[in-house]
């Protein structure tokens, strides 16, 4: 079972122009708590809600609660088939290890002015430590429009995990958001990241499969955010607005130093993407 419940939450927002809104969540437990504590807004609460209605062929689940089921025990299926697919050894990764000169009263070699000087600790050896490993961010956008299909929302996503794979081979740890922007112009623009992987975790695929790559974690959970954050203008209601793409969220939403957007569709080939000055070309 994946233990989203039992992590620690936090919850971030902030107002950045009259009409955008940036939420953060802390975790996929704090999302999916808020989601189901928080009524319907005013604009969607006697409305259709897709989050609910959406079908199966939309979704790829039938219900909303099949949606969280998935979100709470996992999606084994897909699990199954991206271990396969990217061959990721079920083992705690090594760290990165470099050697260091350590200077004590025994070792390889002398350090002739320090023994002169009468310094008892002068002798020179090697010992391997591990390397301090730089901590990014990275955030998967699932901005996809209602004509774009489950195969190529599933299809896409897994590159993402190709890309954190690569990257956290090279040494890097990654953070790991799943990010939503939709916009109706003027009537208001929302920018979503949910937390679902910190850079002292692993790539736990049994946990990452659902919020990753499952198209209902936009077309079930994000949709019933839309629905139930408060302000939301009643132009959302049918659409849920317009997918924002990475140009568009980097203007209303700059991003920290040591954090990427990895686009809704990325163009460029995964072969080519192998360390993070290659992120801003895909």
């Amino acid at each position: 079972m994946v233990k989203y419940l039992e992590e620690e939450k936090y919850m971030k927002t902030q107002k950045v122009k009259k009409n955008t809104t940036v939420v953060e969540y802390g975790s996929m437990a704090e999302f999916y708590q808020y989601i189901c504590d928080t009524p319907f807004n005013d604009s969607f609460r006697w409305a259709s809600h897709q989050s609910v209605d959406g079908s199966y062929s939309y979704a790829q689940t039938k219900t909303f609660d099949e949606a969280v089921d998935l979100m709470k025990n996992g999606w084994q299926d897909m699990s199954q088939k991206l271990t396969q697919k990217l061959k990721i050894e079920e083992k705690r990764t090594e760290p990165i290890m470099k050697a260091k000169t350590t200077y004590g009263v025994a070792g390889y070699q002398a350090i002739v002015p320090l023994y002169l000087n009468g310094v008892p600790t002068n002798m020179a050896s090697k010992k391997m430590v591990p390397v301090k490993q730089k901590v990014i961010t990275l955030n998967k956008s699932i901005c996809y429009g209602c004509y774009t299909s489950t195969d190529e929302i599933v299809r896409e996503s897994i590159k993402a995990f190709q890309i954190v794979k690569k990257l956290e081979a090279q040494g890097y740890r990654c953070n790991l958001n799943v990010l939503l922007g939709s916009s109706e112009g003027s009537d208001g623009q929302y920018v979503v990241k949910v937390r679902v992987k910190n850079s002292t975790e692993k790539l736990n695929l049994s946990k990452l499969a659902f919020p990753l790559v499952h198209p209902s974690m936009l077309r079930r959970l994000f949709l019933r955010w839309i629905e139930v954050f408060p302000g939301v203008d009643k132009s959302f209601v049918g659409g849920y607005g317009h997918p924002m793409n990475v140009y568009d969220i980097k203007e209303v939403a700059p991003l920290d130093k040591g954090e990427y957007i990895l686009p809704a569709k990325i163009t460029k080939d995964i072969n080519q993407i192998n360390t993070i000055e290659d992120l801003g070309e895909i």
